[in-house]
């Protein structure tokens, strides 16, 4: 495989971004539709599993010189996305 130049990789992260967020979107619409609670309690998981890793990589950052702020800019990424595709998802009790 060829050697990437440092803009056809942050090209090939962008598009992998677009096509994987344009697949959650359609995921999310169909769960949503077929299956509205299931589709509730499993967002809530994947939410959950993103907010503790976001928290995780803060924890390391803080233990950094420079800080990164790579944990602040990811979370506010995937924030915006699942925000758009399906807001925020409450857990209600059974």
């Amino acid at each position: 495989m060829t050697e990437l130049t440092h803009e056809n990789a942050h090209a090939v992260d962008r598009l992998t971004l677009h096509l994987l967020q344009d697949a959650y979107f359609d995921v999310v619409a169909v769960l949503r539709g077929a299956q509205p609670k299931a589709a509730a309690a499993i967002l809530a998981v994947m939410e959950q599993r993103v907010a503790n890793t976001i928290t995780r990589l803060e924890r390391e950052e803080a233990t950094e010189e420079d800080g990164g702020g790579l944990a602040v800019a990811v979370g506010a990424r995937l924030d915006a996305i699942m925000k758009q595709a399906h807001g925020p998802v409450v857990a209600h009790a059974a």
